[in-house]
């Protein structure tokens, strides 16, 4: 389902709009408004990740191959 808003841009935003077909006007906000809530979400999981990286113990390279070995050799 489809819902009309009203918005205020700038001129400035005006002038990207104005170039685009009027048809494709919609679908083309619609577009940039799903790829900007897309990048926060991504920048939230980051934020997130990184809080819980800090939180945890430094492991080494070499232990992490050592416990990649051992998953890899109980496997079998």
């Amino acid at each position: 389902m489809s819902r009309r808003i009203n918005v205020m841009i700038d001129d400035d935003t005006w002038q990207l709009i104005e170039k685009i077909p009027a048809g494709e006007r919609s679908r083309t906000v619609n577009d940039a408004l799903r790829a900007w809530a897309r990048r926060g979400r991504r920048r939230d999981a980051v934020a997130a990740m990184e809080a819980l990286r800090a939180q945890l113990p430094e492991v080494s390279t070499s232990e992490v191959a050592r416990w990649i070995r051992e998953d890899r050799d109980g496997a079998h």
